[in-house]
C-alpha cells in the first residue's frame, strides 16, 4: 500500500509539473482554438510608425501580453502610455526555425499605437500549437545547428520588416534535460546575435514559477535582457482542490509567489533583481466543488475565468471573499452544486506589485491585456504603482482635492476656495458604500483593504465632486 501510495504521489507531481510548464499554451489550447488561424502576411512593414522615444515613460517595466484570441477587442481598449511593452502573441516556430505569424498579421494598428507613445512591442515565440511535440520542437532547434540559425534569421527578419522591438521566447512543456546549459546556452547566443544584428533591440524569456527540475534559471537570467516570471497557474485544470492561480503566499510554507521569488529565484534575486519581471494574472479559474467553503474538494474544472465578466458576476454573487492564507480574493455560489472562482484582482495585484517594488524587481508582467475588457481599474492602479500619476476625475467642481493620494490610510481634504464640505460618501472597488466619517476635513481608510476607492463630495455651494483614490 505504501509503494502504491508513493507511486500516486509521484504521477501527482509529475502532472502538476506538466501543467506548471505550460501556463500560457493551456490558455492558447483552450482559447485560441476557434480563431482563424490562417496567417495574413503583409510584403513589408512601410505602414508602420517607428518607436518615438521622446515619450516620458515609467522608469519600471510594464509588459503586457497580447494573444491574438484578444487583438480584435484589445484595439480600442488598451491604455498604451500605461505600458512600456506589448508582448505580441504568438510567433509559432516548428523543428526548423520556421515561424507562422498570428491570426490576423500584421498588427499594424497595435504596432502604430503603441509606438506612437513609446511602447515598444515585441515578437512573442513559443514552441507549441501546431502539429510537433513541443518539447521535441525546442529539442532539435537547441541541438540542430542548421534549425537554429534558421530562426535567428527568421527573427530577424520579422522584427525589420514590421520595425518590432525585440524577441521574447515562451518555450514551455521542455524536456528537463534541454532546461539547463542547453537552453541557456540556445539564449545567451541569441542574445548576443540580435544585440550585434540589430543594436537596441532587446530578447527576454518567460520563466516558469516554480523550478521543478532541470532549470538552471540564475544562468537563464544571465543569458537575456531581461526574464519574466510566470508566477501563475497554481492551481487550474489539475487541481484536486480549490485555490488561488496566484496565491502571494502559503500558510504552510507551499508553493506561492513569495516564494517562487525568494527561492526559485533566489540567485538572480540577489545578483540582478532588474532583470527580473513578475508576471500577473487577469485571469482566474472556476470549478465546481462539494462544498462552499475555501480550498473545497474539486467535483470539476470548468474553465478559465477574465476579470472583465469576474468583476461583475462576483458582485452579483454576493461578493468577493477575501482569502486570508493567499491573500487573493473569491466567490462562491448554490445552483443545484456549489460553484467556486478564484480570480485575482485590484486587491490582490496591488500586494503583488507591492512585492515587485520591495524586492526592487525590474517591473511586471500581464498575462494577458484585455482580460479586463474596458474596465479601468487595473489600469489605474498600474498608473498609480509605477507611472505615479493617479489620474483625478472632477464631476463639476476642481476646487477640491484630496492629498496625499495615494495614501496609507488618512487622507484630508482640501478646498481651494475654502468650500466646506456638506457630506462625503466613499465606495470601495466593488461599488458598495463603506461607512466613513469626515473629521475635520479628514478620512480613514487604514482599516480596509488596499484598492481603488471613489470619494463623492457635496460642497456649500452645491457642486459635486467625485474624486479617485488609491488606499495602499
Amino acid at each position: 500500500m505504501k509503494k502504491l501510495q508513493i507511486t500516486v504521489f509521484f504521477l501527482f507531481l509529475i502532472t502538476l509539473q506538466t501543467y506548471c510548464q505550460q501556463t500560457h499554451s493551456s490558455q492558447k489550447k483552450e482559447l485560441g482554438q476557434n480563431i482563424d488561424l490562417v496567417p495574413k502576411f503583409a510584403l513589408s512593414g512601410k505602414d508602420i510608425v517607428p518607436l518615438k522615444s521622446s515619450f516620458s515613460k515609467s522608469n519600471l517595466t510594464v509588459f503586457g501580453f497580447l494573444p491574438y484570441w484578444e487583438y480584435a477587442d484589445a484595439k480600442t481598449n488598451l491604455k498604451y502610455e500605461l505600458l512600456t511593452h506589448i508582448a505580441l502573441f504568438d510567433f509559432m516556430t516548428n523543428s526548423k526555425g520556421e515561424i507562422t505569424n498570428p491570426s490576423g498579421w500584421p498588427w499594424t494598428d497595435i504596432i502604430n499605437n503603441a509606438h506612437s507613445v513609446g511602447t515598444k512591442t515585441i515578437l512573442t515565440l513559443t514552441n507549441f500549437g501546431g502539429a510537433e511535440d513541443p518539447a521535441e520542437v525546442v529539442h532539435k532547434i537547441l541541438t540542430e545547428p542548421v534549425a537554429q540559425n534558421t530562426l535567428k534569421l527568421n527573427i530577424k527578419s520579422l522584427i525589420l520588416t514590421y520595425q518590432l522591438d525585440g524577441v521574447n521566447v515562451d518555450f514551455e512543456g521542455l524536456n528537463t534535460a534541454d532546461r539547463g546549459a542547453l537552453l541557456n546556452d540556445f539564449m545567451k547566443d541569441l542574445t548576443e546575435f540580435i544585440h550585434t544584428e540589430l543594436p537596441g533591440k532587446e530578447v527576454s524569456f518567460d520563466g516558469p514559477a516554480v523550478n521543478w527540475g532541470g532549470w538552471d534559471l540564475d544562468g537563464l537570467c544571465d543569458a537575456v535582457d531581461y526574464l519574466i516570471i510566470m508566477a501563475y497557474d497554481y492551481n487550474g485544470g489539475w487541481s484536486s482542490k480549490t485555490g488561488a492561480v496566484s496565491p502571494l503566499v502559503h500558510p504552510s510554507g507551499g508553493i506561492s509567489v513569495t516564494k517562487s521569488l525568494t527561492n526559485d529565484y533566489q540567485a538572480p534575486l540577489l545578483k540582478n533583481p532588474n532583470k527580473l519581471i513578475l508576471g500577473v494574472p487577469y485571469y482566474g479559474k472556476y470549478w465546481t466543488t462539494s462544498t462552499g467553503l475555501a480550498n473545497s474538494a474539486v467535483i470539476k474544472y470548468i474553465r478559465s475565468t477574465f476579470y472583465k465578466t469576474a468583476a461583475d458576476e462576483a458582485i452579483s454573487k454576493g461578493g468577493f471573499i477575501w482569502n486570508d492564507d493567499s491573500q487573493t480574493p473569491w466567490y462562491k455560489w448554490l445552483n443545484g452544486e456549489w460553484n467556486q472562482v478564484w480570480q485575482d484582482n485590484e486587491q490582490s495585484l496591488s500586494k503583488k506589485y507591492d512585492l515587485a517594488l520591495q524586492e526592487n524587481l525590474g517591473g511586471i508582467g500581464i498575462w494577458a491585456l484585455n482580460y479586463d475588457g474596458d474596465k479601468p481599474e487595473l489600469w489605474d492602479l498600474i498608473s498609480a504603482k509605477f507611472f505615479n500619476q493617479l489620474s483625478v476625475d472632477h464631476l463639476e467642481s476642481s476646487a477640491l482635492s484630496v492629498f496625499p493620494n495615494p495614501s496609507n490610510g488618512k487622507f484630508f481634504i482640501h478646498s481651494s476656495k475654502n468650500l466646506a464640505i456638506n457630506s462625503i460618501a466613499v465606495y470601495n472597488p466593488f461599488g458598495q458604500k463603506i461607512p466613513i466619517e469626515l473629521i475635520n476635513n479628514s478620512f480613514d481608510l487604514s482599516a480596509f483593504s488596499n484598492g481603488i476607492y471613489f470619494v463623492r463630495l457635496h460642497d456649500d455651494q452645491g457642486s459635486i465632486s467625485q474624486i479617485k483614490i488609491l488606499n495602499q
